[in-house]
Formats: structure tokens, sequence, C-alpha cells
């Protein structure tokens, strides 16, 4: 019986996958193979009697035309290679372990049928990080500003909303300690519009939560570790960095941070039951090119966190909702929704004994207040934690961490900051709430990872 290998890949002549830049090839004990059968996102081979080896390389490749400044692109979007030994009298084949992984390619799914072998690429996410680079405006911001030893690759959606996401892959994935990686899914509040990747994008919105604060007075107003004067209009700014990438790396934990990039306020499929799938395809493409799981087989979905801030509240209830048996903690910045979101929350928590919340206030902090007074009796600080536990938490002396943020504030300026919850609102995501003998800028983040289970 002659054996035949298809080689399948999903949402095939999308614009990050149009088959004519599509690059599959076969050998059979080295020897090149012709294409048998092709059509977007189907590639087909005859295997010859006798061939012990064969394998596929396939190589896929995104381009654009001239826009603005930014000249005509064409890049490298994701690569494969696997061998296989031609298995049971020559009618299968068995994925051969890749040398570099130290196990087959975590982009490759096999199944045989007699006669076939299919190898499914899986194509759901694609690495956009050139292109990206090269349209987003303060790109050159965080090539020189970002956390060493941790990557932020951008990752494009062959299908559905939203188009863009973002990973941020601290040191410890690359060796994760559990056969897994954990990702932890940060909603934002509203962002720009966009359409598509070959576009105008603004990275000034992702820096504001990936970078940390600069102490250096010089350093531009919107990079400050204080509320600093913004020149154009004399008010003080309080969109102080968050400092993600940071907090991620000094938790020490093996966690992705995900960044679905909304298209206005719309989180597309991170908001339903898709979302796990989808997290373990981007952990898979970024185990394809060594970036998480090294030798533990770890290129796949672990444990499943959810974050949100502000009105990021909203997609992260509705994200919980759509997933209350598969996500182990939650975040919750200052998180619109949550009064509302109570009975989610209790049933979630009360599902499972290890499952966590932590939460973060200043608009929110009687809704939290109340939520944690409401699970006290099913969970204890252990699980359920509110920082700070009320408006006291913002006093001065309170707290090292406000206390020096405030501390470029003038006289007249101090009752109007210190005591208005807009700004108590921002403190919540990029603040902290050190404890005795600690530094100031460990973040609520950071503690929050220091203290999961992810």
């Amino acid at each position: 019986m002659s054996l035949k290998l298809r080689v399948t890949w999903r949402n095939a002549g999308c614009p990050l996958l149009p088959d004519a830049l599509a690059d599959v090839q076969a050998t059979a004990d080295d020897a090149p193979l012709p294409i048998a059968g092709a059509r977007p996102g189907l590639r087909e081979f005859e295997i010859p009697a006798g061939a012990a080896r064969v394998a596929l390389r396939a190589r896929f490749s995104a381009a654009f035309d001239a826009f603005e400044d930014v000249p005509a692109l064409r890049e490298e979007v994701l690569s494969v290679e696997q061998a296989f030994d031609v298995a049971i009298g020559g009618t299968a084949l068995s994925p051969a372990p890749d040398p570099a992984l130290g196990r087959p390619h975590p982009l490759v799914d096999v199944t045989s049928a007699p006669g076939a072998a299919v190898a499914q690429i899986g194509t759901e996410f694609v690495d956009i990080t050139p292109f990206w680079m090269a349209y987003a405006r303060y790109a050159d911001e965080h090539q020189r500003e970002r956390q060493p030893g941790t990557e932020l690759v951008a990752l494009g959606a062959t299908a559905g909303e939203p188009r863009i996401w973002f990973a941020s892959v601290p040191e410890a994935c690359k060796a994760p300690p559990d056969d897994g990686v954990s990702a932890l899914v940060f909603y934002r509040p509203e962002g720009y519009a966009y359409t598509r990747v070959d576009q105008r994008h603004e990275m000034f919105g992702l820096n504001r939560y990936l970078l940390s604060p600069d102490p250096d007075p010089d350093a531009s107003f919107w990079a400050r570790d204080v509320f600093a004067r913004d020149p154009r209009d004399g008010s003080r700014w309080v969109y102080l960095r968050c400092g993600f990438e940071a907090a991620l790396a000094a938790s020490g934990k093996a966690v992705v941070m995900l960044h679905p990039w909304p298209n206005g306020m719309n989180f597309g499929a991170a908001t339903t039951a898709s979302l796990p799938g989808l997290a373990d395809a981007a952990l898979r493409l970024l185990g394809s090119t060594q970036k998480v799981g090294l030798g533990r087989g770890g290129a796949r979905l672990g444990k499943l966190g959810l974050a949100g801030f502000s009105a990021g509240g909203l997609p992260l209830w509705q994200a919980l909702a759509a997933n209350t048996g598969r996500v182990s903690e939650v975040f919750a910045f200052d998180a619109r929704g949550i009064a509302k979101s109570e009975a989610l929350i209790a049933r979630w928590l009360g599902g499972d004994a290890s499952r966590k919340l932590r939460m973060t206030g200043g608009h929110q902090l009687d809704a939290n207040a109340a939520l944690q007074r409401r699970l006290a009796g099913n969970a204890g600080a252990a699980r359920v934690s509110s920082l700070p536990p009320d408006k006291s938490g913002y006093r001065p002396g309170v707290n090292a961490r406000w206390d020096h943020v405030c501390s470029s504030l003038d006289d007249g300026e101090k009752d109007t900051y210190l005591n208005a919850d807009w700004v108590w609102h921002q403190f919540a995501v990029f603040g902290g709430c050190p404890g005795a003998g600690e530094p100031r800028d460990v973040t609520f983040l950071q503690r929050f990872l220091e203290a999961s289970d992810l």
C-alpha cells in the first residue's frame, strides 16, 4: 500500500498566511519529494515504498506594501521542521524528537489513516514582531527600556478578533518547573481602533503597562516614578508606568503574560470559551522558537490566570464566566463590574479550594471590601485579599510607595491628589503595598505573582 503525507494548516490564505508565500517541502531519505497535490492549506506528497525517514520543512511568510514611511516588508512568521520514521510496515509515520527541543515539534500534530498520514501545522498564531516594531510608534522606547531577560513577542491571530496579541516571556519560562507553562491574560481599558496589522499602531499604551518607572528627575514626565508635571498643560501626570515586565521577572514564576490587543473595546474570542485553546496555541508557538518549555514538554498551557484593570474588568468577568472550570487565579486591579459579578466570583471561588482572588482598589474600594466579607466564610486571606483594605490605605505615612509617588506634589495640590479616587484608581494598577523592611518598588502584581500557584 502506498503512503501519502498530507500537510495541512488552518486559516490558509489570510493576510498573515498567503498561500503564495507558503513554502512546504518534504524529503524521503534526504531525496526531495515532488508536490503531488496542492491547494490553500494543503500540500500532498507521495512517499516511495521502502523509505525509512521522511522530513517535513515548512516556512510561512507575510508581505505588505509600503505604508507611510515604512517600506514594503516581507517577513517569515512561522517555521516548522519535523522528521518522521516510517512505521507499521510502511503504512504510518511516527514523529521523531527534534534534537533542539527534545521532543516532536509542538506545532505539528500527526494522525494516521490507512494509506495516509496527516500532519497538521498549528497556525492559529504567527509571530508578527518585526511588523509591529516597524508600524508601531514608541516601539523604540520599549527596545531601549525593556526588562533585561524578558522578551516581548507580537502575535498575529490568523482568524477572528483580536487580530494582535502580545506575550511577555520572562526568563523563568524557558525551563519551567512543571509540565506546562502558566499564562496570565491581562485585559486593559479601551484602546484605539484598528483593522489590519499593516497600519499605524500605538505602543505607548502598551509600554505604560510593561515598562518600569524611571526615578531620574530628568526623565520624561510620562516615565517618572512620581506624579510629574505635564509640560503641555501644567497638570500632574498620574498614569505612571506599571512595571509588569519587572514584576514577572522578580517573581521568578514561569508565567507568560498575554495581552490581547483590543480593537477599541472588542476583545473578541479572548472573552469566550476559546480562550484556553488560544492561550495554548500561543504557548505552542513560543515553544516552537525555544522561548518557553525547554526540556520538559512544557510548550503547552498549564494553569490559566486572568487579570484586568479599570474597564478591562468588564471583559475579565466575561472571560471568567466562560471559563470558570479552567481559571486558577484572578487579579482584579480596581476592576469595573466587580459588584455585579459577586455571584459569579463566589461560584468560581467555591469550585476549587486552590483558587485565589486578589483585588486592589480605588473606585472599587467599597465593592472589594463587600465582596471580601461575603467570601470570608469560604475563603480566608490566603485565598482572597484586597489592597488597600479601605480609604485609610491612602493616608500619608501608611504606604511608602504611595508616599513616594505623591512626594512631588506642592502643598496646594496635596489635598486634591491624596484624596481623589481617580488618582487612587491609577495607583491600583501601578502601585504596591510594601511590607515591613521591603523596598517600595514591590508592586501589587509582583506580590500577587509571588503568592500565586501559577
